[in-house]
């Protein structure tokens, strides 16, 4: 599709709406959005009184650069990082340059705006010319639309408004014909008012006060733009119990801050074929901690809008959303963020040259053969239609799914396109699922997460004695279990090295819940679980062990019988589970009724879901490789000098689940397949947080130079660099990075206020919290002798932005 350009101009006061020069979807706004360090509360303080904002698509991470003047004559620069940032500044400034890049190194370069195509503008020498904005007064409010992938991102609209106004833009997606935006509300005085504008891409500026807003559209000449079912792939006409199609209408009780509508089709069939809405930021604020968060804080949840979608654009992961329960403060620990997988960990028993043998998908570099895999399914799915060309991109659903589906076909793509529907028919079509719709059934104690093996990954335990009435009610149960699922894809997994999990069946009671009046029911309860697991999740589960088998031990030793040989150590029966168990788990990671220590959990206590520190141990931690788990297993992950791959792992009782993104967790298939497929991927791989083994196969690929990620600090640079410039409060995460800082602190100078952070200063408190200042709280923290200490919320204070 052509990037747009300039429709035609709005018929509409100047002061309340105007077509924008270009235009450019808003995908995932505000979630994931990073607040700037200066602000202390859900809101802009009100000292600040210009608001900087990058939306983006999700292509690809970009970063936002701005640089100015402060009251003091000083340059000073910024920058915010992620799908959809936000920056505020103060009044005072002067001379601001905004320019963007994308994560990896990739300057965004400037288009022409006034044309349809928005072809590249370049130098006389013919070279593409970065995209600046400059402004010689701070503007209100500034928002940047971002398009394009990582090598081709380009500004598609800017608008401009007062910080009191809230955005709807319609956005042409094709030049078919004219349409009409239509929007009433009832502004402050209880008056209704009305607002028309006509042409390819309309912007209209509504007061924040706008209540009962109603939008609508046509086509030129007075057609009704009919509604459709966005859920549905063929995206087919809504229509009344008389076959009548119904108007699209959207309404809103209090006026979103901004929302796109992206509109297309002849003028006898024109449609809205994506909505996107930006969360308010005041709504979050009950959820989001206001003064003991950093400025890199990620929202807790992804937005709904990013599921209300086509089936095929739905995020290959997460889908849970409305999340009031807290984390686990264990729940994402740097010691799993920085776990480096050995070739046991990688390939079942090592062997990376035998086909079906994969547990690490993404992050990490492929075999040739899956490559040829992968070439073929796209070859597949382009012959079928599901894509245009082979080298294009796959949905989204499966895109980073593709290889484990794959595998589990025995690379059989016939069969992989097949799973695929499965996948959308079973989870998609689910989605968004609200934790407060399936809150009783989480606390029912059906399924929940509890722990980490020592390979740190995720275990989760199924009760099916208590089932309870989901035992005859097949979607209630399937929901339950997909938002489980999601949930520790969505926050407790690392791509590329940890992407497994692990599976207790306690079968213990479970003939209570058998009834000779609901046996169908029950088994087509059962079936749909095995669907989820099977096919839906399918190359996540490194082993099941079912315990607590009925009969005395007898039933068990006799389906352990008929269970292959090369199957046992992946699906077993043990007669005593605290045995089996005990050489894969640290014994606070288990319940004593599996042989651990943490309390055994009532049905009402599994959710939240309980992880704890240091799953892979101390023993494990600094024990030489042969005595490691996996003993006697070499692999490249083991240093010459006999020190372990994980010797930069940090045992840690913090989660930092609050600094990642939907895109990290969701990760990347390295796929080779074709030039233009690769090049999506790459040069973002470039940024991610690797292993030194990814690192440096990246390296072979790209033909550049990749750094693996092996410390916290490493970690933070490249999830959020702001975090180590930037004044600032934040949760401490080791002892070793504590340590880092603090001799980072001794050699920087910081200067109170906006001086020195670029931010307005807020209050005398705030000012007087220098590293200095901090220097014997630093001490206390870094020489604490225990690495399992309860770390409060603390504030510490970094380098000034330079």
């Amino acid at each position: 599709e052509p990037r747009l350009g300039l429709g035609a101009v709005a018929a509409a006061p100047p002061a309340f709406a105007a077509a924008q020069p270009g235009a450019a979807a808003m995908a995932d706004s505000y979630r994931r959005s990073l607040r700037c360090s200066a602000s202390r509360s859900a809101a802009a303080p009100a000292c600040v009184d210009a608001v900087l904002e990058m939306t983006g698509d999700l292509l690809c991470i970009r970063t936002m650069h701005v640089s100015y003047t402060d009251r003091h004559g000083l340059r000073r620069q910024c920058s915010q990082t992620g799908y959809s940032v936000k920056i505020f500044l103060p009044a005072s400034v002067t001379d601001i340059e905004v320019s963007f890049s994308v994560v990896g190194g990739a300057v965004v370069h400037q288009v022409d705006r006034s044309q349809r195509d928005m072809p590249w503008v370049r130098s006389p020498s013919g070279n593409p010319v970065v995209e600046v904005f400059k402004y010689p007064t701070p503007p209100e409010h500034l928002q940047f639309f971002v398009r394009g992938p990582s090598l081709h991102s380009y500004v598609a609209g800017v608008d401009e408004r007062q910080r009191g106004e809230s955005l709807l833009e319609m956005v042409s997606r094709d030049f078919h014909c004219a349409r009409t935006l239509h929007v009433s509300y009832t502004d402050s005085t209880g008056a209704r008012q009305h607002f028309s504008g006509t042409g390819y891409n309309v912007t209209c500026h509504l007061p924040s006060s706008a209540r009962d807003v109603e939008v609508t559209f046509a086509v030129l000449g007075g057609r009704p733009v009919n509604k459709i079912d966005r859920r549905d792939p063929s995206l087919p006409w809504v229509q009344d119990a008389n076959g009548q199609r119904l108007p699209e209408i959207f309404l809103y009780a209090t006026c979103p801050p901004c929302a796109q509508y992206e509109i297309r089709g002849p003028p006898w069939q024109t449609y809205i074929s994506q909505v996107y809405e930006q969360i308010s930021r005041s709504s979050l604020a009950g959820e989001i901690p206001a003064s003991d968060s950093c400025g890199g804080l990620r929202e807790r949840e992804d937005g709904r809008e990013l599921f209300d979608v086509v089936p095929h654009a739905v995020p290959a992961i997460g889908g849970i959303i409305g999340l009031s329960t807290p984390h686990s403060e264990f729940l994402l620990p740097p010691e799993v963020l920085l776990f480096e997988p050995r070739a046991t960990e990688i390939h079942h028993r090592g062997e990376s040259d035998k086909r079906g043998t994969r547990l690490i998908f993404l992050n990490t570099p492929l075999a040739d053969f899956e490559t040829a895999a992968l070439r073929e399914f796209r070859q597949l799915l382009a012959k079928r239609d599901i894509i245009a060309a082979a080298s294009d991109p796959m949905p989204r659903c499966i895109e980073t799914h593709a290889l484990r589906m794959l595998q589990s076909c025995k690379y059989d793509a016939a069969k992989a396109a097949d799973m695929m529907k499965t996948c959308i028919a079973e989870r998609v079509r689910r989605l968004p699922i609200a934790e407060a719709d399936v809150l009783e059934d989480l606390r029912n104690g059906f399924i929940y997460w509890h722990g980490r093996d020592r390979h740190c990954r995720p275990c989760l335990v199924i009760r099916l004695d208590r089932l309870g009435e989901m035992a005859r009610d097949k979607e209630r149960a399937v929901r339950t279990v997909i938002f489980a699922l999601e949930y520790a894809l969505r926050f407790a997994m690392v791509p590329g090295r940890v992407e497994n999990w692990v599976v207790i069946v306690d079968l213990q009671n479970v003939l209570s819940i058998v009834s000779p009046l609901h046996i169908a029911s029950m088994s087509r309860t059962a079936a749909a679980i095995g669907t989820t697991l099977e096919k839906v999740y399918c190359g996540r589960m490194v082993w099941i062990k079912i315990v607590n088998m009925p009969g005395n031990g007898v039933l068990s030793r006799a389906v352990n019988s008929l269970i292959p040989s090369e199957k046992k150590d992946k699906i077993s029966l043990p007669d005593d589970p605290a045995a089996a168990l005990r050489d894969s788990f640290e014994s606070n990671q288990l319940e004593q009724r599996y042989g651990g220590t943490a309390p055994d959990l009532g049905p009402e206590e599994t959710y939240p879901f309980h992880f704890f520190p240091n799953p892979r141990g101390e023993v494990a931690r600094h024990s030489p490789p042969s005595e490691q788990v996996d003993a006697g297993t070499e692999d490249a992950s083991v240093t010459a000098s006999g020190s372990s791959s994980n010797e930069h792992c940090e045992a840690e009782d913090c989660s930092m689940h609050e600094w990642t993104s939907l895109a990290f967790h969701e990760g990347a298939s390295w796929d080779r397949s074709f030039p233009a497929v690769q090049e999506r991927w790459v040069e973002a791989a470039a940024g991610a947080s690797l292993t030194p083994q990814a690192a440096a196969a990246l390296a072979q690929v790209a033909d550049a130079e990749a750094q693996p990620c092996r410390s916290m600090s490493q970690w933070m640079e490249l999830m959020n660099p702001e975090a180590l410039s930037t004044q600032c409060t934040m949760r401490p995460y080791s002892r070793s990075f504590i340590g880092e800082m603090q001799q980072e602190a001794l050699h920087e100078e910081s200067t109170p206020g906006d001086a020195a952070t670029g931010c307005a200063q807020e209050d005398v408190s705030e000012v007087e919290d220098t590293p200095a200042s901090r220097l014997p709280e630093f001490d206390q923290l870094s020489q604490a002798s225990a690495w399992s200490l309860s770390w409060p919320w603390a504030s510490c204070s970094l380098a000034a932005c330079q």
